[in-house]
């Protein structure tokens, strides 16, 4: 793929999904001289607490997990975590457009529709939505694994699965800055052999370096790739 990526707008659910899903290459591109934007559509984490009491907002988590991957633009809004059924598929579209038209990027990362987490699925349509063709300047959608979500989704029988067809390489470097920013995140980052953990943020990585035979990498599903 002979494009040089110049402008990454990464669309989430929630904080995040961006750094268990992106955050190497998120890390290694903005090292690269990549300007990327972050949108995340819901800042809490209500769907932890029974009573909705208790409920913390993540603004201030996620700023500092964006700014330990390099990421320049932030765009965090307050719809609830776990309730984005409850809200019009047009005002989703809507959000993510608008993030479109004022970022304009050539490329978009996201969740994927095979994750078990409704969130995931819809702010990826969205995404999909945003980025079609003949709207913008998006060239290049594709979406990213979370584990936790994406993994049990598959395992849940769901009949869309994740198949990467895009591996990007990291180094020790890009996968620390990774596990940096997931400890932005407190509690979301869970004990082995929770994938959430630093040493299953690692052993993700290896696999998928394992996969092209290099020592780390991310893998991702292109949705849709234009080349000029």
């Amino acid at each position: 793929m002979h494009r040089q990526m110049r402008r990454l707008l990464v669309v989430g659910a929630h904080g995040d999904d961006e750094t268990l899903g992106a955050g190497g290459t998120i890390a290694r591109l903005a090292e690269e001289g990549v300007t990327v934007s972050l949108c995340v559509l819901t800042n809490d984490d209500g769907s932890r607490s029974e009573t909705g009491s208790g409920v913390i907002n993540r603004t201030a988590a996620i700023e500092l997990a964006a700014k330990t991957l390099g990421i320049e633009r932030l765009r965090i809004h307050e719809f609830g975590d776990n309730r984005l059924d409850t809200v019009g598929h047009l005002e989703l579209n809507r959000v993510v457009e608008r993030e479109v038209r004022d970022f304009e990027p050539d490329t978009i990362f996201t969740t994927g529709m095979s994750d078990l987490s409704t969130d995931h699925a819809l702010v990826s349509r969205a995404a999909r939505v945003a980025g079609r063709p003949g709207k913008g300047s998006v060239r290049e959608l594709r979406t990213f694994e979370v584990r936790s979500a994406t993994d049990v989704g598959e395992a849940s029988g769901l009949p869309i699965t994740f198949r990467p067809n895009c591996w990007q390489c990291l180094d020790e470097t890009h996968l620390e800055r990774k596990v940096e920013a997931l400890r932005a995140y407190g509690k979301e980052l869970e004990p082995w052999p929770n994938p959430r953990s630093e040493r299953g943020v690692r052993a993700l990585a290896e696999y998928r370096g394992s996969q092209i035979s290099v020592g780390l990498a991310e893998a991702f599903e292109i949705v849709r790739f234009v080349h000029h």
